[in-house]
């Protein structure tokens, strides 16, 4: 990856990131798990379009790159809600 693919990578993922904070419920207190959940995905989708597509180059990380940000953020967001979750008292 060249440092263009890597500068696509963060601005992708930190503005998906801020998207995810302004229209959703959780709002800013997420914002601090969807940057770096944002950055990742992007970067993930960057390998995969630079592996799968080279052809594509910037081009498919610019129309992959949001999509893939998207996907681990919601991923990310169940981890940690089930991680949260108060477990069930346990049977007698």
């Amino acid at each position: 990856m060249n440092t263009l693919s890597i500068a696509l990578c963060i601005s992708i993922g930190s503005c998906v990131a801020w998207l995810v904070a302004l229209y959703t419920p959780a709002g800013t207190p997420s914002l601090l798990w969807n940057f770096p959940l944002g950055m990742a995905g992007a970067a993930l989708c960057a390998l995969a379009i630079a592996w799968f597509a080279p052809w594509l180059g910037i081009a498919g990380l610019v129309i992959v790159g949001p999509f893939g940000a998207v996907l681990i953020i919601v991923a990310g967001d169940a981890i940690i809600r089930a991680l949260r979750r108060p477990t069930p008292p346990a049977p007698s």
